[in-house]
């Protein structure tokens, strides 16, 4: 579904990602960890042209290298950044809504409000405050709103950075059965995370990237496995 080929990313003279190759196929889950400063966030924003990039990107055999990021949008991805999304103003019903405008304009509002059930059967605090402005939630909360903004929009690929920062261990929690709930719905997925453990547990596959470079690469229970891989790259 998705290819990043031989993508690499140049702040002035520095080079932040160099000669990175990824591939996620339909259906399947795929993360990228590593430390602080490895390049996994520069490296999402490479395929949403956030940033200038040499390489080529491909979506559903579209090259989609120099595709404005709001028309890759419209071809199915969602990209859930670190920075929360969330109309303060709004309350969190709200913010679904204008989420799923697209969605709720070309298959209705019956097709919106199942997936908001769906989402709320995950994410029970946000039906609960689903009334409240989302400037009165808490950070942990925003994020996870963030989350639902994504989903509610039915992707066909559904791209995360971070999902779970500054997240409580309750709310963590909540990120991952969502992403399991996702993979249950053959979502195609792919995951930027620190959080080593649960990540690996959660996805099919993983890339480990080191200081701009794509290190290693394998079934993401090969490397829940290995202590010697996990001490390598992630830190123990």
């Amino acid at each position: 579904m998705l290819k990043i080929e031989n993508v690499s990313v140049y702040y002035d003279k520095a080079i932040a990602i160099d000669n990175v190759s990824i591939e996620v196929k339909y259906n399947e889950a795929v993360c990228v960890l590593g430390s602080n400063g490895a390049g996994k966030t520069t490296l999402l924003n490479a395929i949403f042209n956030v940033v200038p990039k040499l390489g080529r990107v491909v979506l559903n055999n579209i090259d989609i290298t120099n595709t404005p990021t709001h028309k890759i949008a419209k071809m199915g991805v969602v990209y859930v950044t670190d920075k929360r999304t969330v109309f303060n103003d709004l309350n969190v019903y709200e913010n679904l809504e204008i989420a799923a405008f697209d969605i709720i304009k070309s298959s209705g509002r019956k097709f919106f409000e199942k997936n908001l059930s769906a989402i709320f059967e995950h994410f029970g605090n946000l039906e609960e405050k689903q009334k409240l402005k989302a400037g009165y939630l808490s950070g942990g909360e925003q994020q996870m709103l963030s989350v639902a903004q994504g989903l509610i929009r039915a992707p066909k690929l559904f791209v995360m950075d971070e999902p779970t920062a500054g997240l409580s261990p309750k709310l963590m929690g909540y990120v991952f059965d969502i992403i399991a709930f996702m993979k249950k719905q053959k979502m195609t997925i792919l995951i930027v995370e620190q959080n080593v453990n649960k990540t690996l547990m959660a996805t099919d596959r993983a890339y480990i990237m080191e200081v701009g470079k794509i290190k290693d690469s394998g079934n993401s229970k090969d490397f829940l496995d290995s202590e010697s891989i996990k001490k390598a790259y992630l830190g123990g």
